[in-house]
């Protein structure tokens, strides 16, 4: 079930911001743990959290009979921080603002060719025109129309 919970969980993470907001929700579910421990967690987590999150909580704890234990929950939250902490991220640079729907589709064909998750880093530069700059893992592409455009004048 908790390899069910992480799934979940990298649906919703696209972008470097929404795993900073993810991040600060564990962060903020790890000061309940301890508190009122007769109540469930999910329960604690209402109104403090996103309902998708607090959701995913709350499965959790049915679905899976000792991650009622506050011990075992803030365990569980520590390795989960650590591992989110773990995926790398895929730089990009375009020169618009991206839909989500076109992020998911990038992630998903990422994740399709390199089984790999990703989080996406972005950032927005009208001098790429067109196209992306691109950097993993220490590499760099730079496959803009800017880039493209420059070299066209430059070798006149």
């Amino acid at each position: 079930m908790k390899e069910s919970f992480l799934k979940d969980l990298l649906k919703q993470i696209i972008t470097k911001e929404d795993l900073i907001v993810l991040l600060e929700e564990i962060n903020l579910t790890d000061n309940f743990i301890f508190k009122n421990i007769s109540t469930p967690l999910s329960e604690k987590l209402k109104g403090k959290t996103r309902e998708d999150f607090r959701g995913l909580v709350e499965k959790l704890e049915k679905e899976n009979s000792h991650f009622r234990s506050p011990s075992e929950q803030f365990s569980f939250f520590q390795n989960l921080k650590k591992n989110l902490k773990k995926i790398p991220e895929l730089k990009l640079e375009l020169a618009f603002e991206a839909s989500r729907e076109f992020l998911i589709k990038i992630k998903q064909w990422f994740r399709g060719k390199n089984q790999r998750e990703v989080i996406l880093d972005l950032s927005v530069n009208p001098e790429v025109v067109g196209g992306a700059i691109i950097e993993y893992q220490g590499k760099y592409l730079n496959l803009s129309v800017g880039k493209k455009i420059d070299e066209l004048f430059s070798n006149t």
